[in-house]
């Protein structure tokens, strides 16, 4: 026997002589016996060495039972130290405080601690009979668990009574300091799980402590102070802990409502009257549960931005599948999110109307209840909520906020609608598409078989073609169709990523919005201009009203137009000369009446999205949805036109790239009206008119600022265009 153990013997047979003769000099009360007890016990765990002892001296201090009549050499051999003991036990020191300020300062060592009555005690002591002596009801919930099965698997891991609510210096589970009081069980629970936690449906335990840390029930707690706030326990039950598979768990799929209940007074009874509470009910496993929409950690206040955008693709998750026997031939998500609700909130607004405005949140029913919010009665009124359109009337209902216009049998008419501008799309650029790649194919021919057009020098004047009005209203459409395009497109193509970046740009979609109405006004003020500047023009003819309005002047279509144009395929195909073109080319009039008649159709439709609640007061709801369908294609015919058939026109085609520089400078060069229009200088030369609309020739630095204005306009409209393309494919 060694040294340390023949000193802890002696101290132990001293111990017991002492004692000895207490008991002969008087008989102790129980308090006094206890505290012998104690101090027995104080006797080593009292040091604060002992926290420091190695495995070996450890082992030296315990491990040998002795009877009063056995001699020590007679004492039953030691187990042998297997080596995976731990270095040092820090919690083999126990502080006299502690144990004063626990719940348990009135118990004995040995109480808990039963197997220590005898010293010295064995090496390897039992765990603390806190459960089964005294918490007989927590002990039993515990030992049905989750945790008690991995204790019972010998899970170094597990959670024991002590790991969670400590050990001799306990406190109560309201004193400020105990791991498991409201403001720290949190981190209790989450420093263990963030560790040794397993995954569940592919998401790391750690994941969902993070996502906890951060939710509104974690951080009402630790930066609210917010007592009443859920912890892991209000979920998860704080000892009979089972896994969510378990039907005897509190967070179990079909037990979840009434977890939750607990502390959202009221909303259960609500949830279990609703289309959803009824499912859950019957079994059914469509039947969404609190955790569908909320999630189970990453919960979020419901008044949050981050919820009342995801929300709407919650109920997607179950929405987003056309039943069996619904006749409908799109899902509910899928029509809402075309919907200019959907849209809006896909770019990151709060303020258009989402799923749970018009339907409910907790007390959704299903349509044909008459207490449904969307019941038909009750449409006004819920159309009519505080912060929607507060002015809704019978006409404003008939809108339909999931019409599918590819649903023939459902919606004949947004389908007729639909497919009257499918067919004018391809007809425009089926025929003008051909066009431009046959000029372009020809220009090219034309030129390496004679070479490029001779380069004349400068003049020192130009033909006047434009006036200053006309130079205005065309800097105006500009201006406005590609203000209105940036800001409206993004709309169409809400759910790609270049969208999201195209409205942030003009600082969200709400500005965005605001940026998109100026624009239109301007371009309908720009539209009064013009038709101010025709009328202008009318007064001042110098010849009869049908000659101003079907004159060489004039954009209205004449029969040389289609004489023109058969004449321009025919030299395209080498089979016939170039038409003598006069002062408006067939493609430039298609342009202006297509401006013109493409204004009135975006700009009417815009008007009746623009203001709604008036507009039902004279149309029925569902001209809204012609409406969007009107506005959204009509803007991608114009832009497709525009940012490929009318940019090839001005700019790119071959005599007049990289730029045509008439619309900045009013003025063309003198030959260059001659070979352009021939008709037209040829009239002018008749009629004595050439010399009075000759004007000096703009300075040449111009030109520089043209060339990169255009080249900046034309790049934009291409990127537009090319982005516009990607969504369009990316939506098939």
């Amino acid at each position: 026997m060694n040294a340390a153990k023949l000193i802890f013997l002696a101290m132990i047979f001293g111990l017991t002589d002492s004692v000895g003769l207490c008991q002969a000099a008087a008989q102790p009360t129980e308090t006094q016996y206890n505290d012998a007890l104690d101090r027995r016990c104080m006797q080593c765990h009292g040091q604060a060495h002992i926290a420091s002892l190695g495995p070996t001296e450890r082992r030296a201090m315990v491990g040998t039972w002795l009877d009063a009549d056995t001699s020590p050499d007679a004492a039953a051999q030691e187990e042998p130290l297997t080596g995976d003991e731990p270095a040092e036990r820090p919690e083999l020191y126990v502080l006299h405080a502690d144990l004063a300020a626990s719940p348990h300062a009135d118990l004995r060592c040995v109480d808990c601690h039963e197997d220590s009555a005898r010293l010295p005690h064995p090496a390897t002591l039992n765990r603390a009979t806190c459960a089964r002596a005294c918490h007989t009801e927590v002990w039993e919930q515990y030992s049905e668990g989750s945790h008690s099965e991995a204790y019972q698997m010998h899970d170094a891991r597990a959670p024991t009574c002590a790991s969670c609510h400590g050990g001799h210096d306990m406190r109560r589970v309201d004193d400020r300091a105990a791991p498991q009081h409201r403001l720290n069980s949190l981190f209790l629970c989450g420093d263990c799980h963030a560790e040794h936690g397993p995954s569940a449906e592919g998401v790391a335990s750690a994941q969902r402590v993070a996502s906890y840390l951060d939710s509104a029930h974690a951080k009402a707690l630790t930066e609210a102070g917010l007592l009443w706030a859920a912890t892991c326990s209000d979920c998860h039950d704080a000892h009979g802990v089972h896994k969510a598979d378990d039907p005897r768990s509190t967070v179990f799929r079909d037990n979840i409502p009434h977890t939750c209940g607990k502390c959202h007074e009221g909303i259960e009874e609500v949830y279990d009257t609703s289309v959803h509470g009824q499912l859950l009910a019957a079994g059914d496993e469509r039947g969404p549960v609190c955790t569908d929409c909320h999630t189970a950690h990453s919960i979020t206040r419901a008044s949050s931005q981050a919820f009342m955008l995801d929300i709407i693709n919650e109920c997607g998750e179950c929405h987003d599948t056309v039943h069996n026997g619904s006749g409908r031939r799109g899902s509910f998500y899928e029509t809402y999110v075309k919907s200019y609700h959907g849209q809006v909130s896909k770019l990151g607004s709060v303020r258009a109307a989402r799923c749970g405005d018009c339907h409910g949140h907790h007390d959704i029913l299903p349509l044909a209840d008459p207490d449904s919010r969307v019941a038909q009665h009750n449409l006004i009124r819920t159309c009519g909520q505080a912060g929607c359109h507060e002015n809704a009337n019978a006409s404003f209902v008939k809108f339909d906020p999931h019409a599918d216009y590819t649903d023939r049998k459902n919606y004949p008419v947004l389908y007729g609608v639909w497919w009257y501008f499918i067919i004018v799309m391809s007809s425009v650029f089926t025929f003008f598409g051909l066009h431009t790649l046959l000029w372009f194919l020809r220009s090219m021919a034309h030129r390496v078989r004679h070479g490029p057009l001779p380069k004349r020098p400068p003049a020192e004047t130009q033909i006047r073609r434009f006036t200053s009005l006309n130079r205005v209203n065309h800097a105006l459409v500009v201006l406005t169709f590609f203000g209105l395009t940036a800001t409206g497109i993004p709309l169409v193509f809400s759910e790609q990523g270049w969208a999201k970046m195209l409205a942030g740009l003009f600082g969200g979609v709400e500005a965005a919005g605001v940026i998109h109405r100026v624009f239109a006004t301007m371009l309908l003020l720009n539209f009064v201009l013009h038709f101010i500047g025709l009328g202008r023009s009318f007064v001042r003819r110098s010849g009869s009203w049908s000659r101003w309005l079907f004159g060489p002047n004039s954009l209205v279509p004449r029969w040389k137009d289609v004489r023109d144009c058969v004449g321009m395929f025919g030299w395209f195909f080498g089979r016939g000369r170039l038409p003598r073109f006069d002062r408006w080319a067939y493609w430039e009039k298609f342009d202006y009446w297509a401006e013109v008649f493409g204004s009135m159709i975006i700009g009417g439709s815009g008007l009746l999205l623009w203001f709604p609640e008036l507009a039902s007061k004279i149309f029925p709801g569902w001209a809204f949805n012609i409406a969007m369908i009107v506005h959204g294609y009509e803007a991608l015919l114009a832009i497709g036109f525009i940012f490929t058939i009318h940019f090839f026109n001005a700019h790119l085609r071959p005599g007049i790239f990289p730029v045509d520089e008439v619309m900045f400078t009013g003025s063309v060069p003198e030959e260059e009206l001659k070979h352009h229009r021939p008709e037209e200088y040829d009239r002018l030369v008749k009629s004595g008119r050439l010399e009075s609309l000759r004007v000096p020739a703009p300075p040449r630095h111009r030109r520089g600022l043209h060339i990169a204005l255009a080249i900046v306009l034309v790049g934009t409209g291409v990127t537009l265009l090319t982005f516009i393309i990607i969504g369009g494919l990316q939506s098939v």
